[in-house]
């Protein structure tokens, strides 16, 4: 069961302002949310303001995005240092 995944222009731009390691490490994990969710190691569902959200790291980056599952879609809405990440909604 294939998902597919679109990228928030806010959360493409962070990634393009990465160097091409961390780039390439991200793309991966975004590419292996086409799977879907349960075949992904460290996905948190997020509480509070963040809620319906998850998430999931690579290194110190976090991914935030929410899934639409009838339509088979996987939206990612932030990229970012996990520092600076959930001040942004």
């Amino acid at each position: 069961m294939k998902y597919r995944v679109i990228v928030h222009k806010r959360a493409a731009k962070y990634l393009q302002s990465l160097s091409a390691v961390q780039k390439d490490r991200i793309k991966q994990a975004i590419k292996k949310l086409e799977d879907g969710i349960d075949n992904v190691a460290d996905i948190k569902q997020m509480a509070g303001d963040w809620k319906g959200y998850y998430r999931t790291r690579v290194g110190g980056v976090r991914i935030i995005f929410w899934i639409e599952r009838e339509l088979k879609t996987i939206y990612v809405d932030h990229i970012g240092h996990r520092g600076d990440i959930y001040k942004k909604k």
